[in-house]
C-alpha cells in the first residue's frame, strides 16, 4: 500500500473529502440525480394523463353502450307502435267487427311481446279484447273515456304506464294509442317487458360489464340475471340507480358515479333515461377492472425508475473512467450510423462498459438494418396486394362500364327514336324496349349494392314462418313473360308445406336462379320443383340449357365470374348472381347443390327447414269474407313498372276487387273505375299531378293513392284531398288500411 493511501485510511475525512473531489463520482451523482428526476417527473406525468385517458374511455363507453342500449329499447316499444297503430289507421265506421278481430287477432300473433289487445271505439268504451292470457271478450262496454291514459293518448297520440309485475314476477307495461280524430278508435296493448331482456344481456362492456334497467321506483325491469327481475328485486338504494333517478337533466353527459352491485363489488357506472317511457338505462363496470391498466403502470414506472437510476449511476463512473476517445469513436459510429448507414460497425478496443456500448450499437446497427430489410419486403408485399386489388377493381370497372354501356346505349338509341315522332304502334315497342333497358339497368345496379351489402356484412336475416305456395305464385307471375318471350316453358309446381327462413332473401335466391336459367336456356324449359325430404324442402331449378362444364363448376359461385356458353343468349349481366345466391344462402345456413352436365342442362337445389304451419285462428267462412271486401268495385293499377303493376292488380283481384292495369292515363279512358292505385316516377312532376287532376274531374268520386319512394315531393293538398300518399315499400297490411279509408271517404 503507498504512503498516501495509507494516510487517507488513517484519517478518515481527508478519504471522503479526496473521495468528493473525484470527477466519476461528480458525474455519476448527477447522472443518477437529473435521472431520478426526469424518470420521477416522467412517471407521475404519465400516470397522471394514463389515469385521465382511461377514465375518459370507460365514461365515454359507459354513455355510448348506455345509449346505444336506450335507443333499441326505444326502437322497440315504437316498432310495437307502429304495428299497433295500423288497428285504428282505418275510421271506426269504415270496418266493422269481423275485420277488427281479424286484425287484432294477426298483430297479436304477429307482435310476441303483447298478451293482451283491447279496442275501445271513439267514445272510449271497450268493444273488443283479445288476449294471450284468457279468452276474448266482444263488447264488454267498459268505459276508459274517463281515465288519464285514454285522456292523454287522445290528446298525445300515446301513453305508457308504470310498470307493474304480473302474476307478481313478470313485468308489464301498458301502453295506450289514440288519434284527437272523432272517427278513431283506440288500442290499448298489455306489452311484457321479460323480452327487453335480449337487448340487456347482448350489451357488454369490457370483461365484467354490465347493463340494467330500472323504472322510476327503482325496481328492476331487466337485468342479465333474469331471475333477480322476476323476483322483482328493488335495486333503488344502490348509488349508481339513486344518481340515475335524481339525475337534473336526462340527457346530459356526466362523470362516472362510483357504487357497488347487488354483490357488493366496486363499481363505476353511468346512465341514461328514456323521458317517453320513464326508464332509466345504468351501466355497472367493476373498479377493478376499469383501473388495472393504471396499476401496471404504475408497477412499470417503478421498475423503470429503479432500474434508470441503477443505469445512471453505471454510465456515470464509466463516463468519467473512460471520457475522452471512446466517447468520440462512439459518437462518430452513431452519427454514421443515424445518418443511414446501417452497415458501420463501431470498433472500441478492450472488452470495458465503452466496448459493450460500441457492440450495443452495432448490434442496433444489425437490428435496424434486418428490420429495414423487412419493412422493403412488407412494402414490397403490400405493393403487389395493392396492385392486385387495382386489377381487379380495373376488371370490375371495365366489366361494369362495358355491361352498364350496353342498356344505356340502347336507351339513347330509344329515345333518339322517340323524338323522331314514329307511329303510335311504334312508339308502343320503344316503351316496352325502354322499359326492358330500364329494367336491366335496375338488375345491374341491384346486384352491385348487394354485393356490397354482402362485403361490408350488412344483411342480417329475418326469419320467420311462411308457406311456400305464395312465393311460388310470385315467381311465376314475375318470370312468367320473360320465358314466353324466349318461347320456353315455365313450369313452377308449388307445394303446401310451411318453411321457416327469410322470406325477402329467400326470394332473391330463388329469383337469381331463374333468371340465370331463363337467361342461358334457349330451347325447351324451365321448371321450378318443391319435395319434402325428410323435414327438408328441397327447391330445386332445372333447366334444358348448354349445362356447366365439371371444372367450372367451381368458380360460378364467384364474384364476378361470367361463363363463355355457347348456348347464352341476350345480356349477360355483370357474374353476380350465382355470387348473390351463395351468399344469402350461406347466411340463412341453406345449403345449395349443384348437378349438371354439358349439353343436359343443369339443376340448382336449395334446403329449407320445414316446420308446422301456424294455426288459422277465425274460420275459413269468415276469412274468405274478410279477404273478398273489395268485391262489387273497379280499381286500376297504373305504372310504369310491370313488374309492380301485376303484382299489385294480384293482390287487388285476391280482395275482390275487379281490376284494370295499364301503364298510361291514356289506356283508363271510358273504363268505370272506383280507386286508382299509381306509383309512376313522374308523378310528382306538374304533368303527373295534371293527369290526376284530369281523372278526378271526369269522376268526381274517384280515390287515388299514390305510391312514391319520396312521398314528400307530392303533398296531398297538390291533387287534391282525395289523394293518400303512401312511403314505398307498402306493406299488404298498409296498402289495405289505405284502401279502407279512401273507399269509406267515398
Amino acid at each position: 500500500m503507498k504512503p498516501a493511501d495509507r494516510r487517507s485510511f488513517a484519517h478518515p475525512g481527508h478519504f471522503i473529502r479526496r473521495l468528493g473531489r473525484r470527477l466519476s463520482i461528480k458525474v455519476a451523482a448527477a447522472i443518477a440525480g437529473i435521472a431520478a428526476l426526469v424518470l420521477v417527473c416522467a412517471g407521475g406525468m404519465s400516470l397522471w394523463l394514463i389515469l385521465g385517458a382511461q377514465m375518459r374511455t370507460v365514461t365515454a363507453l359507459h354513455q355510448l353502450q348506455a345509449a346505444t342500449a336506450a335507443e333499441r329499447i326505444l326502437r322497440f316499444v315504437d316498432e310495437l307502435e307502429a304495428h299497433l297503430r295500423w288497428l285504428i289507421a282505418p275510421s271506426w265506421s269504415s270496418t266493422n267487427e269481423d275485420d277488427r278481430r281479424i286484425d287484432a287477432l294477426r298483430t297479436l300473433r304477429a307482435l310476441a311481446p303483447v298478451s293482451t289487445l283491447r279496442l275501445l271505439d271513439p267514445q272510449g268504451r271497450e268493444q273488443l279484447r283479445v288476449s294471450r292470457l284468457g279468452p276474448d271478450v266482444a263488447a264488454s262496454g267498459a268505459d276508459f273515456g274517463r281515465t288519464d291514459a285514454y285522456l292523454a293518448a287522445r290528446q298525445q297520440g300515446r301513453h305508457v304506464g308504470p310498470v307493474y309485475f304480473q302474476d307478481g314476477s313478470e313485468p308489464y307495461v301498458t301502453i295506450h294509442l289514440g288519434s284527437s280524430s272523432t272517427r278513431q278508435g283506440s288500442v290499448v296493448a298489455d306489452v311484457n317487458l321479460k323480452l327487453i331482456w335480449d337487448i340487456v344481456a347482448a350489451s357488454r362492456i369490457g370483461e365484467a360489464g354490465r347493463m340494467l334497467l330500472v323504472d322510476d321506483a327503482g325496481r328492476l325491469i331487466s337485468h342479465p340475471d333474469i331471475s333477480l327481475v322476476l323476483r322483482r328485486a328493488d335495486v333503488s338504494a344502490l348509488p349508481q340507480v339513486r344518481a340515475a333517478l335524481t339525475a337534473a337533466s336526462p340527457g346530459e353527459r356526466e362523470s362516472l358515479v362510483a357504487g357497488r352491485d347487488l354483490d357488493g363489488q366496486k363499481i363505476l357506472s353511468a346512465h341514461t333515461r328514456l323521458p317517453s317511457l320513464g326508464w332509466n338505462v345504468v351501466t355497472e363496470l367493476p373498479r377493478a377492472e376499469v383501473l388495472s391498466p393504471v396499476y401496471a403502470s404504475i408497477r412499470l414506472s417503478l421498475i423503470a425508475l429503479l432500474g434508470g437510476l441503477v443505469a445512471a449511476v453505471v454510465c456515470g463512473v464509466l463516463i468519467a473512467r473512460h471520457m475522452i476517445r471512446p466517447i468520440e469513436t462512439l459518437t462518430a459510429g452513431a452519427a454514421r450510423i443515424g445518418a443511414g448507414a446501417l452497415d458501420h460497425r463501431i470498433a472500441i478496443a478492450g472488452s470495458n462498459e465503452f466496448a459493450e456500448l460500441g457492440e450495443r450499437f452495432n448490434e442496433m446497427a444489425s437490428s435496424l438494418q434486418a428490420e429495414r430489410a423487412t419493412l422493403e419486403e412488407k412494402v414490397a408485399q403490400r405493393t403487389q396486394e395493392l396492385a392486385r386489388a387495382n386489377q381487379a377493381k380495373s376488371r370490375f370497372l371495365a366489366s361494369a362500364s362495358h355491361d352498364l354501356r350496353q342498356p344505356l346505349h340502347a336507351l339513347s338509341l330509344f329515345v333518339d327514336e322517340l323524338h323522331a315522332n314514329p307511329t303510335k304502334e311504334r312508339r308502343a315497342r320503344l316503351n316496352d324496349k325502354l322499359v326492358e333497358a330500364v329494367g336491366s339497368l335496375n338488375g345491374m345496379f341491384d346486384a352491385i349494392l348487394d354485393t356490397s351489402k354482402i362485403e361490408a356484412d350488412a344483411i342480417r336475416p329475418a326469419l320467420s314462418r311462411f308457406p311456400i305456395a305464395p312465393l311460388c305464385d310470385a315467381l311465376r307471375v314475375l318470370f312468367a313473360p320473360a320465358a314466353a318471350a324466349k318461347g320456353l316453358e315455365l313450369e313452377i309446381d308449388s307445394s303446401g308445406l310451411w318453411i321457416e327462413s327469410d322470406a325477402l332473401l329467400l326470394q332473391r335466391i330463388l329469383q337469381n336462379l331463374l333468371a340465370n336459367a331463363i337467361r342461358y336456356t334457349n330451347n325447351g324449359s324451365v321448371t321450378l320443383s318443391c319435395s319434402d325430404r325428410g323435414g327438408l324442402l328441397m327447391i330445386a331449378v332445372t333447366d334444358t340449357g348448354p349445362g356447366i362444364p365439371a371444372e367450372m363448376q367451381s368458380d360460378i359461385f364467384g364474384e364476378f365470374f361470367r361463363a363463355s356458353t355457347p348456348g347464352q343468349s341476350g345480356e349477360r349481366g355483370l357474374g353476380l348472381g350465382l355470387f348473390i345466391v351463395a351468399s344469402f344462402a350461406r347466411l340463412l345456413n341453406h345449403p345449395v347443390s349443384l348437378d349438371s352436365m354439358p349439353g343436359r342442362g343443369s339443376t340448382f337445389a336449395i334446403q329449407v327447414p320445414v316446420v308446422p304451419p301456424v294455426t288459422e285462428p277465425l274460420p275459413m267462412a269468415d276469412l274468405q269474407r274478410h279477404a273478398f271486401f273489395g268485391q262489387g268495385r273497379h280499381a286500376a293499377v297504373l305504372g310504369d313498372n310491370p313488374a309492380a303493376r301485376n303484382a299489385t292488380a294480384v293482390l287487388l283481384r285476391s280482395w275482390g276487387f275487379e281490376v284494370w292495369n295499364a301503364a298510361s292515363p291514356a289506356e283508363l279512358d271510358g273504363t268505370p273505375i272506383d280507386l286508382l292505385i299509381t306509383d309512376h316516377g313522374d308523378v310528382a312532376t306538374g304533368a303527373g299531378i295534371a293527369a290526376i287532376k284530369a281523372m278526378r274531374n271526369l269522376r268526381p268520386d274517384l280515390r287515388v293513392i299514390v305510391v312514391s319512394g319520396q312521398p314528400e315531393a307530392l303533398l296531398p293538398r297538390k291533387a287534391g284531398a282525395a289523394v293518400d300518399v303512401l312511403r314505398k315499400p307498402v306493406s299488404p297490411i298498409a296498402l289495405r288500411a289505405a284502401i279502407t279509408k279512401a273507399m269509406a271517404g267515398s
